[in-house]
């Protein structure tokens, strides 16, 4: 008898990755495919939606011929996809007419700003700070671009399953859905009024599904479950729910399930983990969560290469760990907080800048950069604590996942200088895990995920020199000089 597969893809903006997992809970083969490069003019960043295409189908046909070859069967897929990530394509051919609009791009900002005291209103219906960042001023710029309603105009999830289905479902789920600005949390469904604020006809707009549900297949896999992908990334490890995921990726998003009501805090983005049809009941069973991101560590740990000051992440943990041995203070500190120019997020004509003591050498300006990193790690970790979501209990144990998780300096830096206990994940694609996971929670109800194989962390780091803190104090003095422009004559500014 050929043994069950449960197959995870996560479409990210720098790759897709896919695993497949058995009954247990094992992984038994992992894939990654590069997706289509970002291209960023000020502030548009788009992406190329049939590269994106491409590797999901390469996703899905090498675990299918895995499947095949070592007796397998594929039993259900679960897909996690980027969030508010936004393109339009004709309906009869399913042929893009417009590059994804993603997550990066603030070109609608003016809207943004033109909204006035309307976005008290918009955050209270959907638990979301009011950025452009999110789906719904794109949605209503795309709308106004391509007015025929034959021109389907939807988040990135909608589209691949599009395509996927042979252009036959035309659906997404709450996961995206409440990132969009344009679903409230007590209706769950799309808003009159919010659609309205942003004009956006709500006609146009997708049927929302349950995360968990049948919603297509390809290649003769059932697709039971989509969702986005930092909601995979915390079922991934729902096997230890009750603690917060810390995922560092191309953004640092801390993340923490709620439970069955929203739980909506200034500061903090509310949205759905997930949702799934309660057939005796004939309602839906939805699970909230509590997140809080920077968009710029991924920018600022790719300082160091993009200087050639290093070349690998291995000669950067190295170097870090020689400026550390060598002066445990520190001669340098960096505060980085864009690539280029400064997104909306961050007062305009704020610089880039590097304060060195004499002697200070590449290596510790590099240890400056991580360090840098680290402190905007752990200020959503404390602004996570502020808001009571971490207990009453210190340490908390927060579980760590991500490209970011594998750099042992910057653990070790965050667990010191914020004197939390970090528990890093076996594997750092807590997000392939949890599509998978989601797809065996909806192919098999009735099971409790927790019973699993658990992934215990490869290692736990704990606070060892609170002294580190200082640098963090360091830090946020220097941020005080460069909105206040009382920075140093020395200080090295990228302006």
């Amino acid at each position: 008898m050929k043994s069950d597969l449960y197959l995870g893809i996560d479409q990210g903006s720098s790759s897709t990755k896919a695993v497949c997992l058995d009954s247990s809970g094992s992984s038994v083969a992992e894939w990654s495919f590069a997706a289509p490069e970002l291209r960023t003019d000020e502030r548009c960043v788009e992406q190329d939606p049939e590269g994106i295409v491409r590797s999901v189908c390469e996703a899905f046909n090498e675990a299918k011929q895995f499947a095949v070859e070592h007796e397998y069967v594929i039993r259900a897929a679960g897909l996690a996809v980027q969030r508010s990530g936004v393109l339009a394509w004709r309906s009869q051919d399913g042929e893009p007419v417009h590059p994804v609009i993603t997550w990066a791009d603030t070109r609608t900002y003016p809207q943004i700003q033109a909204l006035g005291r309307g976005v008290e209103f918009i955050s209270n219906q959907t638990g979301l700070p009011t950025l452009a960042n999110f789906a719904a001023p794109k949605i209503h710029l795309l709308q106004r671009k391509f007015i025929d309603p034959v021109i389907h105009v939807a988040t990135l999830d909608t589209f691949l399953l599009y395509r996927l289905s042979g252009r036959k479902v035309f659906v997404t789920e709450d996961t995206m859905a409440s990132r969009t600005m344009l679903y409230t949390l007590a209706e769950r469904n799309w808003s009159e009024e919010l659609c309205r604020r942003f004009q956006v006809d709500r006609k146009r707009l997708p049927r929302i599904n349950p995360s968990l549900a049948p919603h297509t297949s390809y290649e003769g896999i059932p697709i039971a479950a989509l969702l986005g992908d930092q909601q995979a990334a915390l079922i991934g490890r729902m096997d230890q729910s009750k603690r917060p995921l810390l995922n560092l990726g191309t953004i640092a998003s801390m993340v923490v399930g709620t439970g069955a009501r929203p739980l909506q805090k200034p500061g903090l983005k509310t949205s759905v983990l997930y949702s799934r049809l309660i057939p005796s009941a004939g309602a839906r069973d939805v699970q909230f969560l509590s997140e809080v991101t920077s968009s710029v560590t991924g920018h600022v740990m790719r300082e160091p290469l993009r200087r050639s000051w290093c070349q690998s992440n291995e000669e950067l943990q190295s170097m870090c760990d020689e400026s550390l041995s060598a002066n445990s203070i520190g001669l340098a500190t960096a505060y980085f907080i864009h690539k280029q120019e400064p997104s909306d997020v961050w007062p305009r004509g704020v610089p880039n800048v590097m304060v060195c003591k004499p002697g200070a050498s590449t290596k510790d300006r590099v240890r400056a950069v991580v360090e840098n990193a680290g402190n905007l790690i752990v200020r959503l970790i404390e602004e996570m604590a502020e808001k009571g979501l971490l207990g009453d209990v210190f340490p908390t144990e927060i579980d760590v996942a991500g490209g970011g998780s594998e750099l042992d300096f910057l653990m070790q830096y965050i667990a010191d200088v914020s004197g939390q206990r970090l528990h890093r994940m076996a594997t750092r694609e807590a997000g392939t895990r949890g599509a998978a996971l989601a797809a065996l929670m909806s192919h098999r109800p009735q099971l409790d995920i927790r019973s699993l194989n658990t992934q215990e962390p490869t290692r736990v780091f704990s606070c060892q020199n609170p002294e580190r803190r200082r640098r963090y104090l360091m830090w946020q003095r220097m941020e005080q000089d460069v909105l206040r422009n009382t920075l140093p004559a020395h200080a090295e500014i990228e302006t």
